[in-house]
């Protein structure tokens, strides 16, 4: 396999696995496992970006260093709205919040949001994908 032939097989696996996460939260909202779906939504945007640094030879080993690309090298660039930090870091966010800490209920509401959220993100990195 070439170079070309992995690098597009990674961007192809990325956001198939992408949209993977999306089919789950909006089936996990369908059950009402609210909190389950801004996990979801979080890694549906991070394999979207993933995806996208994949076709221009870049990856990260960490999340943050990630959300940082994204901030750095697409939003302050004009690639990418600026609401788009605001979008994924908040997605990223609610999840370690769901998984990790607040204990609180998540409303069908906010988790719609996330998935709405999740979306708008996946499509953005998806127009910014060369053809393959």
């Amino acid at each position: 396999m070439t170079g070309n032939e992995a690098r597009s097989a990674t961007v192809a696996d990325e956001l198939a696995r992408a949209e993977e996460c999306l089919a789950e939260a909006r089936y996990a909202i369908q059950g009402g496992f609210c909190r389950l779906v801004r996990g979801r939504a979080y890694c549906a945007a991070f394999h979207a970006a993933t995806a996208f640094f994949a076709s221009i030879d870049k990856s990260f080993r960490k999340h943050s260093a990630l959300l940082a690309a994204i901030d750095t090298e697409l939003v302050r660039t004009g690639k990418l709205p600026p609401e788009f930090t605001s979008l994924i870091r908040g997605l990223y966010q609610s999840r370690l919040k769901s998984d990790y800490g607040d204990a609180s209920p998540v409303s069908k509401v906010d988790a719609a949001d996330s998935i709405a959220n999740a979306e708008k993100i996946v499509g953005a990195f998806r127009t910014m994908l060369p053809p393959s």
